[in-house]
């Protein structure tokens, strides 16, 4: 491992090791119960533990496809090196170009001239290939439904009209984006890709009920949690029929990943069913083992399962984004509706104690979209990293330069273990 690796690792360390401190610091000071010691004292150390340990796994792969040939580039050439990897495939042969033409430019001040003319060039020819025409038009739509979605939305749903407007203008984004780069509609994966569009459908219709069945819960979501909301659910569209090409296309990832989001959907509505029953004391022995558990299953095992499937520490990511942005449609389609059902029970929110019914649409926000994802990409993170470490045999290949391992090839991709510039298969530990 060089020691370049090293200090990135250490910094990062101290970095998140620092920022949680101060948070959980201010949420002591300014909450209103203290929790107990041992709780405390959970809260202090796990998080930021299984946080430095996703991140150290990202930058060992980063450090091995691409920052230990980073590391000798001047800020010019590593800028130019950035902006060519984000080319489409089509334009990779003049981004080799460049870069080619820019290792004989002398000079500090014309270096930067030339990287930087070279970035410009590459901006518009990452956005070239679609119609201007067609392009105008598309954007001319998008404007104008995102200007009449907010109203009328709001006139038929008291407090949804930021999220109607929000929610347009980014789901018109990706429409004009589309168009600009000239793809066509595909579906590589379709289950996956329905359970994700039936997820953002089903989030939307509960909101309507929540605010239409309780529309003094409107004052809960503000323009901020509206946005949120919006940025969230036209996220999770654009991934599901867009899916980052950089991330691969090794097919077990997807249908891995969907299939643990549903998982993690039904293990949330088995727990708040269970909330309050009495089972058998068997049932309950089993329960008590295995709903803690399910969890760290159900986001650590597809990203496992996708590393070691596709030989690449990106089919892992790719696994346990589609669990994130499978689940989180799903789990709060689940969350309003079980909250309105719990609170016609006994009054209570959803997640224990007593408040306003609105509340529990700020309590869906903060962990079905927040929480959850949060915990889930950091587990399936530390899943492919794992995976990586205990490859053995051909999967894992020799030892390259520092005691790292090269992947097997990963198309589109570019490592330091090329032989030059363009488009080649990196090596990845």
């Amino acid at each position: 491992m060089s020691w370049t690796l090293r200090t990135f690792q250490t910094v990062t360390t101290c970095v998140i090791a620092g920022v949680w401190a101060a948070v959980f610091a201010v949420a002591l000071v300014t909450a209103d119960q203290l929790p107990t010691p041992d709780t405390a004292a959970v809260q202090l150390v796990l998080p930021p533990l299984l946080w430095v340990l996703a991140a150290r796994f990202v930058l060992h792969h980063w450090w091995v496809t691409t920052g230990s040939r980073l590391a000798p580039m001047d800020p010019p050439e590593r800028l130019l090196t950035a902006a060519v990897a984000a080319l489409p495939e089509r334009r990779r042969e003049w981004g080799a170009a460049m870069a080619a033409e820019l290792t004989e430019v002398e000079g500090r001040a014309e270096r930067w001239r030339f990287a930087l003319s070279s970035v410009r060039a590459t901006l518009w020819l990452g956005a070239g290939g679609g119609r201007p025409g067609v392009v105008t038009l598309v954007a001319a739509a998008v404007v104008a439904s995102t200007a009449a979605a907010g109203p009328l939305a709001g006139a038929a749903v008291p407090g949804l009209d930021v999220f109607a407007a929000a929610f347009t203008a980014l789901v018109g984004a990706l429409v004009v984006l589309a168009v600009a780069r000239a793809g066509r509609p595909a579906l590589p994966v379709p289950v996956p890709t329905f359970l994700v569009v039936a997820g953002v459908v089903a989030a939307i219709a509960v909101t309507v009920v929540f605010l239409r069945r309780e529309p003094g819960a409107a004052d809960r979501l503000p323009p901020l949690a509206a946005i949120h909301l919006a940025a969230v659910l036209a996220g999770c569209l654009g991934f599901a029929l867009a899916p980052p090409r950089r991330l691969g296309t090794e097919r077990p990832a997807p249908h891995l990943g969907a299939t643990a989001g549903v998982l993690f959907a039904a293990w949330l509505l088995m727990v708040l069913r269970t909330d309050g029953a009495e089972p058998p004391l068997a049932l309950l022995l089993v329960l008590t083992l295995a709903l803690p558990l399910v969890p760290v299953a159900v986001f650590l095992l597809p990203a496992f399962v996708a590393r070691r499937a596709g030989r690449s520490f990106r089919a892992g990511l790719l696994a346990s984004l589609w669990t994130v942005v499978t689940a989180m449609p799903l789990t709060y389609a689940l969350w309003l509706p079980e909250a309105l059902r719990r609170y016609a029970i006994d009054g209570t929110l959803l997640v224990g104690g007593r408040g306003p019914v609105g509340t529990n649409l700020t309590d869906a926000l903060v962990f079905t979209l927040g929480i959850f994802p949060v915990l889930g990409l950091t587990l399936g993170v530390i899943g492919a990293g794992l995976a990586a470490r205990t490859a053995r045999g051909p999967e894992a290949g020799g030892t390259g330069p520092g005691g790292t391992r090269p992947e097997s090839p990963d198309p589109g991709g570019a490592g330091p273990w090329d032989s030059g510039p363009g488009p080649t298969n990196p090596a990845r530990w």
